[in-house]
């Protein structure tokens, strides 16, 4: 395996008085996770993909990293490429992290052909994301759009990129799954076993080099990072999804790094249903001033249904430190609605 790099809604609830604990509530009846099913215009003539590559690809880029010799005897410094985003008007682009983890140094080249050197603002490792600035000012660049939305499978989709050096080479594809782990990505070396994952996955065709680059769905809006394929199969492609590069962005520009939500409880896929199984609760933690117990099944969190621990993982990063968090759970026949308040957890060290 290898990297795609070169080497209806409810009101809220009252707050409650100072020195009580919330009470979880009984939302037993049935037919509160079911999603009707919508209906969907079938498209007009087919897409314009030309349109929409010459739309996006102005906010493409190459990032060029050199990385250490290889070997005893190396001594001139070996050359990486990856892809990125322009995220900024002022140049920043957002790539990920596993494109300059080992490089000494690296630059951005923008879709101009101007190369720029640049440095690291934040990058976090399990989310593999990096927020890169050049070292100088630059010409006014034109950022994407990172969608809020989740895609369907099924959605035409298009990736841009520079595989291989191969400035912005366009494949397009659909989107073929969601939800995708480390496991189901044939656990590569370069990303971190114990990471936040939630794949999109795509047939779009990615090569090394494209990590980093966009997944663009019709509307020109991105939709995820392409990061990893997987090498033992054919149009297995996956992106990290856009909403988390959105709270990636937001949390380091409001807080320098990206602040990663602690829940307080041990949890466990369960063998009988799609759910997260409760194994133990932190006394004094979020999710024990939320009233989670041991035992307690966690079926959904907001909208979203909870089937693995990935996705518990993935959906409180992506809600984040300090917010609300609406879980679904089921404690023996009863259904409730829980809601937990995410602590920080601690800083790993550097």
């Amino acid at each position: 395996m290898w990297l795609a790099f070169a080497l209806a809604c409810r009101p809220a609830a009252p707050t409650p008085e100072a020195g009580t604990e919330p009470v979880p509530r009984d939302i037993s009846s049935p037919g509160i996770l079911d999603h009707p099913r919508e209906l969907v215009a079938a498209p007009v003539g087919p897409p314009d993909f030309v349109e929409l590559a010459d739309r996006m690809s102005p906010s493409v880029v190459s990032v060029v990293s050199a990385l250490p010799p290889e070997g005893r005897r190396g001594r001139r410094p070996r050359r990486g490429v990856g892809s990125g985003m322009v995220v900024r008007a002022d140049g920043q682009v957002l790539t990920n992290q596993h494109v300059i983890a080992d490089a000494m140094s690296f630059a951005i080249q923008y879709a101009d052909g101007s190369r720029v050197a640049a440095q690291l603002v934040h990058g976090d490792p399990a989310l593999d994301l990096a927020l890169l600035a050049p070292e100088i000012a630059v010409s006014p660049q034109v950022p994407v759009q990172l969608s809020e939305r989740r895609p369907r499978p099924g959605e035409w989709t298009m990736a841009i990129g520079h595989p291989f050096g191969l400035g912005h080479t366009v494949t397009v594809g659909v989107i073929s799954g969601l939800g995708r782990d480390h496991d189901d990505l044939g656990r590569p070396e370069g990303l971190d076993p114990d990471g936040v994952w939630s794949f999109i996955q795509t047939d779009a065709s990615i090569n090394l080099g494209n990590s980093g680059g966009p997944l663009v769905d019709l509307r020109g809006e991105v939709v995820g990072l392409t990061t990893a394929v997987r090498s033992d199969g054919q149009g297995l492609a996956f992106a990290v999804p856009a909403p988390m590069a959105r709270k990636f962005l937001a949390e380091v520009h409001a807080h320098g790094r990206f602040r990663h939500a602690l829940l307080g409880v041990d949890v466990s896929e369960d063998d009988e249903r799609p759910a997260v199984r409760v194994t133990r609760v932190v006394p004094g933690g979020p999710a024990a001033r939320g009233g989670l117990l041991p035992g307690d099944l966690i079926l959904a969190v907001g909208e979203a249904p909870i089937a693995r621990v990935s996705e518990l993982a993935y959906h409180s990063r992506l809600s984040g430190v300090g917010v609300a968090l609406a879980l679904t759970v089921q404690r023996g026949a009863t259904r409730l609605a829980v809601e937990l308040v995410p602590d920080e957890a601690p800083r790993a060290d550097p």
